[in-house]
């Protein structure tokens, strides 16, 4: 399903929801429709939007280090008084004179970092002006073009590593983000079944009273013919009034869970609004193998654990460079003209060529460059390890999780058929109490265990769903639908 499409599901269904609200009529608000507004409304969901845009501007920033950029400098209006150093060029004689002068310069450049080779290549230009007031004097320096260049030989590379790492961060951002909306799910799925719990429970407590209400009746009616005994009456009684108690204790009960439920959705006004339990149950068996695969390919945990070893591997390569052996090519090639006015500086043009190598090499630190490597290397292996003991533990929780869905089925039949022969039960002991046939005692055995009944089966519902909707997590798999979990990222940036 597209986002669009999603987005306009959404937008109906809180439509929906406002004109329920203020109309007083019930709206019945399914298991799915509290998942699509916790995806879109929750505040977690708000957050997960924040967080991939700050991951996606990351991405675009080191995007944007690979194109070319254009760039103006300049220095204006340098006023200097002070007294400088003069060496007269015949003998070499220092001397100190007065300087007062002012400087200005502009520069335009443009820059580009050349992914193939490492290295950045710059064309520039120039254009600066000195003024010697003492000497009622102005000087031009031109560099009409300069083609510059500088490529590391042995160092450190900042921007091949992030060549490797960026593009991986990004990949975890957006799985992270449809992750997030899994967990998120899950959040809903656990306070929707406890609200349905409590709901639940409300609505039997009245169905409890209002059964022993005309039980009572009628057990005052036997009394009189001289049907029942004293004791029997007061036992249904003290029967009700427990009933009467539980009604209070479950109104607030169900005011939490719904105050807890709809705070999460980010909805204020939820006082019409009416929780359906999910009556759909997906006949699904999940393969243990299918899974680990999904979850290779898909989640963020390979991919965070490659980006762990990666981490290691740039730290040790940092470490080897920025301790050892460091070389760098550089090299300029253009034309440049001084002169007294504008017009002499862009005249009869001369060569400006500079090309060198500059290197660095430590002969004697005490130890401390073996020291730093070894302690890189040392976490490198460590990041290997755990590596390997996550994926591990990440293989074993899919195994635990899926023999637990895949058995959840057959709890919830269960439980579905303990709740209708408890329903049956609780209508016949009714029946049979109606008739003078049956004791309170065992009229009250029968409705305890209709509730016990009830509350297992929620119960099991609540399980069943909490652990598919962790294997659509572990996964970003759609089983039901049998297709991939994705969303359109792009809308996302531009909303």
């Amino acid at each position: 399903m597209s986002i669009c499409l999603e987005m306009k599901i959404f937008l109906s269904l809180l439509m929906f929801v406002a004109i329920a609200a203020e109309s007083g009529a019930q709206v019945m608000l399914t298991l799915d429709d509290a998942i699509a507004i916790g995806q879109r409304k929750s505040y977690s969901a708000k957050m997960a939007d924040f967080r991939f845009m700050n991951d996606y501007w990351s991405y675009r920033n080191y995007r944007a280090a690979w194109l070319p950029s254009l760039n103006l400098s300049g220095t204006l209006m340098n006023y200097n008084r002070s007294i400088v150093e003069a060496r007269d060029y015949e003998t070499g004689r220092v001397s100190y004179v007065d300087n007062n002068s002012l400087y200005n310069a502009v520069a335009l450049s443009v820059n580009q970092n050349l992914p193939w080779a490492d290295g950045t290549v710059s064309l520039r230009s120039n254009l600066s002006r000195l003024d010697q007031f003492d000497y009622n004097h102005e000087t031009y320096n031109s560099t009409p073009l300069l083609l510059y260049y500088n490529q590391p030989l042995r160092r450190y590379s900042n921007l091949r590593w992030r060549r490797r790492i960026e593009p991986l961060q990004y990949e975890s951002a957006k799985r992270s983000y449809l992750e997030t909306m899994q967990s998120i799910t899950i959040s809903v799925t656990g306070l929707f079944f406890q609200a349905l719990s409590a709901q639940s429970d409300l609505e039997r407590t009245k169905a409890r009273h209002r059964d022993l209400t005309t039980l009572y009746e009628k057990t005052e009616r036997r009394l009189d013919l001289g049907l029942v005994t004293k004791g029997e009456l007061l036992q249904l009684e003290l029967s009700l009034l427990n009933v009467e108690m539980g009604i209070s204790y479950s109104r607030l009960s169900l005011e939490n869970a719904l105050f807890n439920l709809f705070s999460y959705l980010h909805i204020d006004d939820y006082k019409n609004i009416v929780l359906v339990a999910p009556s759909y149950l997906p006949d699904l068996s999940i393969g243990v193998d299918d899974v680990i695969e999904k979850s290779h390919s898909n989640s963020t945990h390979t991919i965070e654990r490659q980006l762990q070893l990666l981490n290691a591997e740039k730290n040790l390569a940092y470490t080897k460079a920025e301790t050892g052996l460091q070389v760098s090519l550089q090299a300029q090639l253009g034309l440049t003209q001084t002169a007294d006015n504008p017009k002499g500086a862009y005249s009869r043009l001369k060569d400006n060529e500079v090309v060198g190598i500059t290197f660095s090499l430590p002969i004697y630190d005490w130890g401390q460059r073996r020291g730093s490597i070894r302690m890189a290397k040392a976490q490198l292996e460590l990041a290997r390890t755990q590596m390997h003991q996550s994926n591990m533990e990440h293989i074993q929780e899919i195994r635990t999780t899926v023999m637990h869905f895949n058995n959840q089925a057959g709890q919830c039949k269960i439980s579905r058929r303990a709740l209708d022969i408890a329903e049956e039960t609780y209508l016949m002991a009714y029946k049979r109490y109606a008739n003078g046939a049956l004791s309170v005692t065992d009229l009250n055995n029968a409705s305890n265990d209709l509730e016990n009944a009830h509350a297992q089966y929620l119960a099991q519902l609540n399980t069943f769903w909490s652990y598919y909707y962790t294997i659509q997590r572990l996964t970003l798999y759609n089983y039901i639908k049998d297709e991939a979990i994705d969303c359109d990222f792009e809308a996302i940036i531009r909303n």
